[in-house]
């Protein structure tokens, strides 16, 4: 089941296997941090739980597909490899999106002034261009 998942046959397998996950993850991801933020508490005035929860998206897709693939392998040097190769292709993703998502919720919690939803917004526009940027460099398509 691990290897039909990360497969990709074609662009109906692609909408099905990255379009439905990406969008159970965001939408599950906005209600949870709706319902943590509508807490007793909280001071949410300004803040966009769809912002933090579509910057939170694209993680969890990644760690998602992570979990499927170890399935698949084989002895800790195996998945030490799969984590380390996983880490190397979407550092963009990691070292952009969860800052600014962590960092969101972090500013609501300590009741101080949210992070703006054009930063937000610029971050999460950003992240595919240097996520595609990052990966022709890496795979040696720019040389």
């Amino acid at each position: 089941m691990a290897l039909y998942l990360t497969s990709i046959m074609n662009a109906q397998d692609v909408l099905l296997k990255l379009g439905v996950p990406l969008v159970i993850m965001f939408l599950s991801g906005w209600i949870i941090i709706r319902t943590w933020v509508s807490r007793s508490g909280i001071d949410s005035s300004g803040f966009s739980p769809a912002a933090s929860s579509a910057l939170f998206a694209p993680v969890l897709l990644v760690m998602y597909f992570l979990l499927l693939q170890s399935v698949m392998q084989e002895g800790i040097a195996a998945h030490a490899e799969l984590v380390i190769l996983y880490g190397a292709i979407f550092a963009p993703t990691f070292l952009l999106l969860l800052p600014f998502a962590i960092i969101s919720l972090v500013r609501v919690r300590r009741r101080r002034a949210p992070l703006g939803n054009g930063l937000l917004c610029s971050a999460f526009a950003a992240w595919p261009i240097f996520q595609v940027v990052w990966m022709c460099l890496l795979f040696g398509e720019w040389e």
